[in-house]
């Protein structure tokens, strides 16, 4: 089950966050106090992993600068509005119940206000409904008369039950129907639908491992069910080793507790090492040692839990809570995110509040690295950051912006306070919003230039981003993709091209540019090939015209139907499916003129709308008319560029 969209409305800084999509992992980008905490914080009460966390609270959560204590908030007020969509798995185990085709839509809608209901949509197909109950094949013609004007199956169950009288079928049909809707078709769907949709987990730094733990105290508050979220981490570091604390406490004999206290030690190594590439010479330590009488308390009676870290390199051990800040969230995230993952399995959508903020850069690269290799192969994955290294360049358009919007009246000057706006327009916001992202593609770019062996430079993000499109469709057709060592970056341009490769063509890089030909670009065109030689690929070749855009490539029928999409331009502001003879030559020029004689009510257009659309609805994107001439054409460019390694 994938959650597709979102909207959150009046929950603390949010007054109206707008719709915004999330993808398998998404990453929140904003400064400070901007909302993105907010924002995980509502999602995660929709249905969090501790029901004593689950309930919005007037007081605490409606925005304080509209709350009014004395008057009461509407019952339906939502706060939280959510488009799910169902897996295959998904489906099948819903019409294993109800019957094939009894779902009429795979996607559904789950909302929840501050009176802390969730309310399902779900659409159910009443006629396969009652195909599956309710045939003439199991009830003779008599039987079947009764009911035989019914829609749904609500109304057999409501026809049956003001028989006055009903035969041994009709009574075993009642029977049946009553058992599997005992309060209506729409609610037995919605339990069914309910209990698969995922459990969300929410982990903040606040949240991490004690390094020292007094046994006493942790059974008397496990005892009177007042377990602190540190002693829950504590717990689920000895099940992580398939242990529990009565367990190593009252083992029997030495051999037997000092295995399991091994035990746990290993396993906890083993895990946290295979991505903490910092310090390669450390190791976990996990004892039990009876508390010394000069410790401060609660330490100083009954026994006490210690984690240690040894460094095998210096010989030296020391607390857990005297290693770096870092490690300790690295370190306690990990214990935290498997236990759940016993306790709950795959069906998890994970909430991290900036994870890896203590981190140094390479270590943030560790914890990317663990996202997305144990975690989004499985789970959903929602992150804020403001770090550019928690940035991944492979899911940039994966990221959403996230500010607190103020409005400010052009004549008067007046501001009004809109609140948090959440988008997936990466690239066109305030400067501070999306520094993190810039400072990504900087590092990326710089980091690609100097270690990748085979860089292909594109003129901007939107080349990039449609580059890698059809890449991917190729895959999916069976066809030869662009080449995996290719390093793509972003050189922002033709006249850039020379000074890229005097800098590094020293360091034995093979270096390529795809770039778009215009009149006045003569010039610039022969210096750049002058420095990449035929290595320079110039698209107009591909787009058949003397002037062209990788756009062009496309073809114009391919494109427009896009940019209609992406727009989602209407009668009669479409762009026309035939090219007006004034039109320019290159099909963006043609749209930036079309775009600007549109009404306020339509987006503003930009080169990078388009590919962000593609992204955001891929299968969509294969059904737009002129698709397959337009990969036909991608096509032979990505295989000229291939031929270049």
């Amino acid at each position: 089950m994938r959650l597709e969209k979102v909207q959150i409305t009046d929950f603390r800084c949010i007054e109206d966050s707008g719709e915004f999509s999330l993808d398998q992992v998404s990453c929140l980008v904003g400064k400070n106090e901007s909302g993105k905490t907010a924002i995980l914080k509502a999602l995660h009460k929709l249905k969090p992993d501790n029901t004593t966390k689950e309930s919005f609270v007037p007081s605490s959560d409606y925005p304080k600068r509209k709350w009014l204590p004395d008057v009461p908030i509407q019952k339906s007020h939502k706060v939280i509005s959510s488009r799910w969509s169902m897996s295959e798995e998904d489906v099948a185990a819903v019409e294993d119940v109800f019957g094939a085709g009894t779902l009429a839509n795979r996607s559904f809608t789950l909302d929840k206000g501050y009176d802390n209901v969730r309310r399902f949509s779900i659409q159910i197909d009443q006629a396969m409904l009652l195909k599956s109950f309710v045939s003439k094949d199991k009830l003779s013609t008599e039987d079947y008369q009764p009911i035989s004007v019914c829609n749904t199956v609500d109304e057999v169950i409501e026809t049956l039950n003001e028989l006055p009288s009903r035969t041994q079928a009709q009574e075993s049909l009642l029977s049946e129907l009553s058992t599997k809707f005992p309060k209506g078709s729409e609610l037995a769907f919605i339990n069914a639908v309910a209990a698969r949709v995922p459990t969300f987990l929410y982990f903040d730094e606040y949240l991490t491992l004690p390094g020292a733990v007094s046994i006493n105290e942790v059974l008397a508050r496990k005892q009177q069910n007042t377990l602190t979220d540190r002693d829950r981490i504590f717990l689920a570091l000895l099940s992580l080793a398939g242990t529990t604390l009565e367990n190593v406490v009252q083992a029997g004999t030495f051999e037997e507790f000092n295995s399991r206290l091994r035990a746990v030690s290993n396993q906890t190594s083993d895990m946290v090492f295979k991505y903490w590439s910092q310090n390669r010479h450390l190791k976990v330590d996990i004892r039990l040692d009876q508390a010394r009488p000069d410790d401060p308390v609660p330490f100083n009676s009954g026994y006490v839990f210690r984690t240690r870290i040894e460094n095998t390199r210096h010989r030296a051990d020391t607390s857990f809570d005297e290693r770096s800040r870092g490690f300790v969230w690295f370190f306690s995230f990990l214990i935290w995110f498997y236990d759940l993952k016993k306790k709950h399995g795959d069906d998890l959508i994970i909430l991290l509040d900036e994870p890896g903020l203590s981190l140094h850069a390479r270590a943030q690269a560790d914890l990317l690295r663990y996202i997305r290799e144990e975690l989004s192969p499985h789970y959903q994955v929602v992150y804020t950051t403001h770090s550019p290294f928690m940035v991944d360049p492979d899911r940039f358009l994966s990221c959403r912006t996230v500010e607190d919007v103020v409005e400010k009246d052009r004549i008067s000057g007046e501001e009004r306070l809109l609140g948090t706006k959440v988008s997936g327009d990466v690239l066109s916001t305030d400067e501070d919003t999306i520094s993190p992202l810039q400072r990504a593609l900087d590092y990326e770019l710089t980091q690609t230039l100097f270690v990748g062996r085979n860089t292909l430079l594109v003129e901007g993000p939107s080349d990039l981003a449609y580059l890698k499109w059809f890449s991917r469709q190729l895959s999916l057709a069976g066809q030869l993709p662009l080449d995996y060592r290719w390093n793509i970056c972003i050189g922002g341009g033709v006249t850039r091209i020379p000074g890229f490769v005097s800098l590094f063509h020293g360091n034995g890089l093979n270096v390529a540019a795809v770039v778009d030909v215009q009149h006045g670009d003569k010039q610039k065109i022969e210096l750049a090939r002058k420095a990449l030689g035929d290595n320079l690929v110039t698209v107009n070749s591909f787009a058949g015209q003397d002037e062209a855009d990788i756009e062009d490539v496309f073809g114009r029928e391919f494109y427009i139907a896009l940019v209609n999409k992406a727009l989602d331009l209407r009668s009669p502001h479409k762009i026309p499916t035939s090219k007006p003879s004034s039109a320019p030559i290159r099909v963006v020029k043609e749209v930036e003129a079309h775009a600007a004689s549109l009404p306020m009510q339509y987006s503003e257009f930009g080169h990078f709308l388009p590919a962000d659309w593609l992204y955001q609805h891929e299968d969509e994107g294969a059904k737009l008319p002129g698709f397959s001439s337009a990969l036909a054409n991608m096509e032979k460019l990505i295989t000229q560029l291939n031929s270049l390694l």
